[in-house]
């Protein structure tokens, strides 16, 4: 990590800090562009990233699939991100606000699943209380759930593929030497 924060600077005094708060997984564009609007409302972005155990607490199915130190350095390396906060608390504190000198918390609304993207979240009620709390619909619908879909989609295109490479060469097998060939090993030899 220090390789990766030598750049990093503390915010001036003078500076509005905005805090935004999240699991990071699988850094991908729409992760981006809520990052950069979030910078946009300040000037310097401090990103909270929370403990592999507190992702999968929350949202279950075996997440992260990347772990704390992987999730990191993706953040670390958009330009929008000034400074993280490796393994966040979980609910935001007066004290926490008061100490890194927030002045904004910014909490990304997705287009689908509120259950993990809802304003509603206790979790930020002393910055609601601060009335230092933003929601920002995110720019983008990109989500975890579009690479899981990409990656079973690519599955079953190969899977289909394969099988019909399969069905191609034991035809060609069984047009050549007549007889059905598999792992090999022909029906013959057996």
């Amino acid at each position: 990590l220090q390789l990766f924060s030598t750049n990093v600077k503390s915010p001036a005094s003078d500076m509005r800090v905005v805090y935004i708060d999240g699991a990071w997984d699988m850094f991908h564009p729409g992760h981006v562009a809520i990052l950069k609007a979030a910078k946009e409302r300040g000037d310097f972005l401090l990103v909270g990233i929370n403990s592999d155990s507190v992702v999968n607490k929350i949202r279950g199915m075996n997440l992260p699939l990347l772990n704390l130190h992987e999730r990191v350095l993706s953040v670390l390396g958009c330009r929008f991100v000034d400074d993280v906060l490796i393994d966040a608390p979980y609910e935001i504190s007066p004290e926490m606000i008061a100490s890194l000198n927030i002045a904004e918390v910014v909490h990304g609304i997705c287009f689908e699943d509120q259950e993990y993207c809802s304003g509603e979240d206790e979790r930020y009620r002393h910055a609601k209380d601060a009335g230092i709390f933003t929601t920002v619909k995110s720019p983008s619908n990109f989500r975890l759930e579009n690479i899981f879909k990409r990656i079973r989609k690519n599955q079953d295109a190969f899977e289909a593929r394969f099988e019909k490479k399969m069905k191609a060469e034991n035809l060609h097998y069984t047009q050549k030497y007549g007889e059905h060939v598999s792992n090999g090993t022909s029906a013959s030899a057996t």
